[in-house]
């Protein structure tokens, strides 16, 4: 997976924990929408003001280079709203170059 520009990136690696998370609301919470087998969902919470999904990226996701995974938010005044998050992961065990 090549880096483009200068800026940094962060890399998932297939077999590590990460997490994705999103405000919390009062009017609505976030939920992810999916059952990928490139990840495996651990769990959520609340923390703070956000709302944090951890997620174990698997070796299927480093064969495609991401996995993007799907939430969404219901509310009364915008309705159903829906995010893609892509998340680059990297095989666990790289070559060296």
């Amino acid at each position: 997976m090549e880096q483009q520009g200068a800026e940094p990136q962060v890399l998932a690696v297939a077999g590590c924990l990460f997490e994705v998370s999103f405000p919390e609301r009062d009017v609505g919470s976030w939920a992810w929408v999916g059952d990928q087998p490139e990840v495996t969902a651990l769990g959520e919470s609340v923390r703070g003001d956000r709302r944090h999904f951890r997620f174990r990226a698997e070796a299927a996701a480093a064969a495609a280079g991401s996995v993007g995974l799907r939430f969404r938010s219901l509310t009364e005044e915008r309705g159903v709203t829906v995010r893609m998050v892509v998340v680059p992961v990297a095989p666990e065990n790289q070559s060296p170059e």
